[in-house]
């Protein structure tokens, strides 16, 4: 009998957090399930202790001789798939105990969702909790049902916490193949055609660590657009009435916030210049927004004094220091 959840795993040299992520599956209070390994072109250990799992869950392999990208192994696991539902877990993340049966219930209780999501936990390297609850320790509420122009202005939605009704990936398609990484793009695709809801429980763990690629800014330029202005142009190519639905103000927004997020991150490592250019380039798309000017002001200040006048206006503000 075919499984009824598929979880794909796509992996590229993670020996150091894939035991404790496929543990995690292990640990699961709903079983019925195949796991999924994309193996990306590993030159690591990786293959050998997933082999180790082997007796203990239905297990298949992808294997890449060389790497193919995110977004190919997401999709390549996809064609492997058999379960009526998909979940994806990266190597580097864990679930609780309760994610999958939570989850699927609620799909189940609710045939006009397409996809569910869920509150997390975010950790560090070394697995300690650094946010219990995103939802507490951010102030965020989620809502339900046609979430895509919320989901629009807001990438909210964790990669780990998804589980996804076959049927809308056998309609939509997986992860586009011309993105880097497509998470956020298939994200807003799904939400554009079914309902999303989001279970209000910490499901899921996510870890945050410097060797992600998603957070290595020495992976990128500063001329390069970020992965969700990416998947944002590319959700305007796909649907463009949607920019007359949600306004054209709307749209230059949400592309000088991204840019923005941007700066902070490249202002943030010390990299002044950089943030610079992507301050730039969100003055251009929305002019006027004064905490753009100000935070290109303290770029032009020394380093030492642009971080003393962050922290002053962040103590008038109450928010925490770093």
């Amino acid at each position: 009998m075919k499984p009824e959840i598929s979880i794909i795993m796509p992996v590229r040299n993670g020996e150091k957090y894939i035991g404790e992520a496929i543990e995690s599956i292990l640990s699961q209070t709903y079983n019925d399930y195949e796991l999924i390994v994309v193996d990306d072109g590993c030159t690591d250990r990786t293959c050998e202790l997933v082999e180790t799992f082997r007796p203990r869950l239905d297990l298949k392999w992808v294997h890449h001789p060389v790497n193919q990208g995110i977004a190919r192994s997401v999709n390549d696991g996809l064609r492997a798939a058999s379960g009526e539902f998909i979940a994806f877990l990266d190597h580097d993340d864990a679930w609780l105990p309760d994610f999958l049966r939570t989850q699927i219930a609620h799909l189940k209780a609710h045939p006009d969702v397409g996809m569910v999501h869920s509150d997390f936990q975010t950790v560090n390297a070394e697995g300690e909790i650094l946010e219990a609850s995103v939802a507490a320790c951010r102030g965020r509420t989620r809502s339900n049902g046609n979430v895509f122009p919320q989901l629009f202005m807001d990438s909210f939605i964790v990669g780990n916490s998804v589980l996804i009704r076959r049927e809308c990936l056998d309609r939509l398609g997986g992860f586009d193949e011309t993105l880097r990484w497509g998470d956020y793009h298939l994200w807003l695709r799904i939400a554009r055609h079914y309902k999303v809801d989001y279970t209000d429980k910490v499901l899921t763990m996510y870890r945050q660590h410097a060797t992600q690629e998603t957070r290595d800014l020495s992976l990128r330029t500063p001329w390069e657009d970020s992965v969700a202005l990416l998947a944002i142009r590319k959700i305007l190519e796909d649907y463009p009435e949607v920019r007359r639905e949600l306004g054209e103000n709307t749209v230059r927004r949400r592309t000088a916030l991204l840019y923005f997020d941007m700066a902070h991150s490249w202002f943030s490592k010390g990299q002044v210049e950089n943030a610079r250019i992507s301050l730039t380039k969100a003055i251009r798309a929305q002019p006027v927004n004064l905490r753009y000017y100000v935070m290109y002001a303290l770029t032009l200040l020394q380093p030492n004094q642009a971080i003393a006048l962050r922290n002053a206006w962040r103590r008038m503000r109450g928010e925490a220091l770093s």
